[in-house]
């Protein structure tokens, strides 16, 4: 993985909801599909906790309608932090972390944090893009994420 290179985004967001109700949702993977326009399905071969499995299925493009890709929970603190990460001699390295942090009884602070290889944008569209189109791209892609999953988290 030394010789990848990596595409890094990260976003915050305050959710008008106490930090359990944001963990639960926002640190599960198979809720995803709700916030996160990509995601076709993400399921999870147990109880989320450290070490799951979970299979997500995503649209990266017409080419690439839904890929698969196997993530691990590597760390699990609940109330905390979630992070999910593909394990080694995958094609495409990907590490979402999901952090939660209360600021009041009804407020909470989620940060995300992506870390991905980016030949998995030539992979789907079939040429390479330089890395600041992709990490634009990735940044615009996080703002909205943030804000669907604000709107999912406080209108429910």
């Amino acid at each position: 993985m030394t010789n990848k290179k990596f595409i890094k985004a990260s976003g915050t967001i305050l959710v008008n909801r106490n930090i359990e109700r944001v963990f639960d949702f926002f640190a599960n993977p198979g809720n995803d599909n709700l916030w996160r326009t990509e995601i076709n399905n993400s399921v999870l071969d147990g109880t989320l906790q450290l070490g799951v499995t979970v299979s997500e299925y995503s649209y990266l493009s017409k080419k690439a309608s839904n890929n698969l890709l196997e993530l691990k929970c590597v760390q699990f603190d609940k109330n905390k932090i979630a992070t999910f990460e593909t394990p080694r001699n995958t094609t495409f390295y990907l590490k979402s972390q999901r952090m939660v942090k209360a600021v009041s009884d009804n407020t909470t602070e989620l940060t995300y944090k992506l870390d991905f290889d980016k030949s998995i944008v030539k992979f789907a569209i079939g040429f390479s893009l330089p890395a600041f189109i992709i990490s634009l791209k990735a940044g615009s892609d996080m703002k909205k994420y943030l804000r669907q999953l604000k709107t999912q988290l406080e209108n429910v």
